[in-house]
């Protein structure tokens, strides 16, 4: 808790101010006047908390005053922490020793981890300045408005407000795995009930998948067809065909032929090339090895041979001239018959049109297979985007559930505290959060403006109980329009909700004596004409203080 504030500006008699645990209040005067100071102190007790908006609030302090150090201590677990701040250097928090001595330096943000962690807020979905702006309520900050109390200011989005009570109720979770999936489908949750979805052609991958086949076989007949298929398949004459297959058939022949003339010529040259043995060296050599041997013998065998190879030799050439010109005339008529084909064009443009047909039917394949594949795919991202929509809806649903706890809680807690308040005598506020995040709160039959801040109250009272809410701020521009018999109440739960609250209030002499003594014992500060927090007062300080 906020025990101390020390300020060497205030006036002698306010240099420190003393908090307690409970309602702390700063009274003004019975005149009710303004300018004294009761809203800066509050501001100022925003700013021991790590808030930023006093001296950037009002150029009045900064003429008046000038830079100035805010000395402060809280107290956790019986433990007292000190610190300071000064308004040249706002976006640091100092801490020291309780005579003020320089510890060590921190920024805002390390400082309000501190009290984040010390209050045993334990939302790490939240920051505590986004605790403490919305229910620290000062004249000045537009979270006054008793007609909206969930908001921040006027204009902020009703989504915004009932984001910040999901976090504040622990279901965070939720929310950030909505956000996922919106992020992951690219739209808003609130779209896709609207949202056209296009649905694939399942009967179109069907029909392709039979066309695929259908063509695949056709492929594989025209690469495999027999001649006279592809030819009756392009639309060939029977004569045609005939006389080509007639050409074919002789050409056929006369490669045969020829092939059988050339391996025999082939066979004759291939004897004749065949060495003459070197008779005598052989002779000689057989002498060196039988010197009784006969070689006349020998010579005579040798000599028979000799004119047997001459006779064999004359006709070999003779057979080689014959079979020359047969292959000759093979040759003259092969090359007339392939010419003869080849001018018909019958080959090649039968060759040219297999070559389209496959070219053309492979293409059809690879176009369907194609469009296949995309449609498969589209299908594919279809049911996943649909599981996506499925899970988001789900999160959805349990969003409404929480967010219909949530109202409920806080209802339940309103009808409970406003019972106390008004004595069973009036309706309580109603909060309703539609399944849209659109917020209406207001009272039932009762419009007044009384009523109103006393709602608003009412419903911050209800946060404070089911929330690890640290303090409450309400300043006098909210609790003077509360009627007098309904102050009396909230004073006193004020003081039984075990938490500190700071509030401002004047003209203490003219309400209930009951709630007189309650501000008058909770008071921590008092200001009045010629009391003021700074020791004095300047024109238009603060019109509405």
């Amino acid at each position: 808790m906020l025990t101390e504030i020390q300020c060497n500006k205030f006036s002698l008699e306010h240099q420190t101010i003393h908090f307690k645990s409970g309602l702390n209040t700063v009274l003004g005067s019975a005149g009710g006047s303004n300018a004294i100071g009761k809203s800066t102190f509050l501001w100022i007790i925003d700013y021991a908390f790590g808030g930023e908006s006093y001296y950037s609030l009002s150029n009045d302090i900064k003429k008046e005053i000038g830079p100035h150090t805010i000395y402060f201590t809280f107290q956790f677990e019986g433990q007292l922490h000190y610190f300071y701040r000064s308004t040249d250097d706002p976006k640091y928090v100092y801490r020291c020793d309780k005579d003020h001595h320089f510890i060590t330096k921190l920024t805002l943000d390390e400082f309000q981890r501190f009290l984040f962690q010390e209050y045993k807020v334990e939302l790490p979905a939240l920051t505590f300045s986004e605790i403490t702006e919305r229910y620290f309520r000062i004249y000045g900050r537009e979270n006054t408005l008793e007609k909206y109390p969930l908001l921040i200011k006027p204009r902020e989005q009703d989504e915004k407000a009932v984001d910040f009570l999901m976090k504040l109720f622990g279901h965070y979770k939720i929310l950030a795995a909505i956000k996922s999936m919106e992020e992951e489908l690219g739209i808003k949750s609130s779209q896709l009930k609207s949202r056209q979805r296009q649905k694939v052609d399942i009967e179109k991958i069907e029909m392709n998948k039979k066309s695929i086949d259908s063509l695949k076989i056709r492929l594989q007949k025209l690469m495999k067809n027999s001649e006279e298929a592809q030819l009756a398949m392009f639309g060939f004459d029977t004569q045609t065909f005939e006389r080509i297959t007639a050409a074919q058939k002789e050409l056929n022949s006369f490669i045969r032929k020829r092939n059988r003339l050339q391996s025999q010529l082939n066979a004759i040259k291939s004897n004749i090339t065949e060495s003459n043995p070197e008779t005598a060296s052989e002779f000689d050599s057989l002498v060196h090895f039988f010197p009784n041997a006969d070689l006349k013998a020998f010579e005579e065998i040798e000599y028979f041979h000799k004119k047997i190879r001459e006779i064999l030799g004359q006709e070999m050439d003779q057979e080689i001239e014959r079979l020359q010109p047969l292959i000759d005339h093979c040759d003259r008529e092969i090359k007339r018959l392939y010419q003869k084909i080849e001018e018909s064009g019958l080959a090649k443009e039968m060759s040219e049109r297999v070559l389209s047909q496959c070219v053309n039917v492979s293409k059809s394949i690879d176009r369907l297979e194609d469009e296949t594949a995309e449609l498969i795919h589209q299908k594919e991202l279809q049911e996943a985007r649909a599981e996506s929509e499925h899970r988001l809806l789900k999160l959805l649903q349990q969003q409404t559930e929480k967010l219909e706890q949530i109202q409920d809680d806080i209802n339940m807690r309103m009808e409970i505290i406003n019972g106390v308040v008004t004595e069973q005598h009036e309706t309580a506020p109603l909060l309703q959060i539609t399944p849209q995040k659109e917020i209406i709160f207001e009272t039932p039959s009762n419009t007044s403006e009384g009523t109103a801040f006393k709602s608003l109250v009412v419903y911050d009272l209800s946060i404070l109980e089911l929330c690890p809410i640290p303090a409450l701020i309400h300043d006098s521009n909210i609790l003077k329009r509360i009627e007098d018999t309904h102050l009396e109440h909230i004073l006193e739960r004020y003081q039984d909700s075990g938490r500190q609250i700071f509030i401002a209030f004047d003209k203490a002499d003219s309400i209930a004596e009951k709630a007189r003594k309650i501000l008058e014992g909770t008071a921590i500060l008092r200001l009045s004409d010629g009391n003021e927090l700074f020791g004095r007062s300047w024109s238009k300080y603060e019109s509405n203080d």
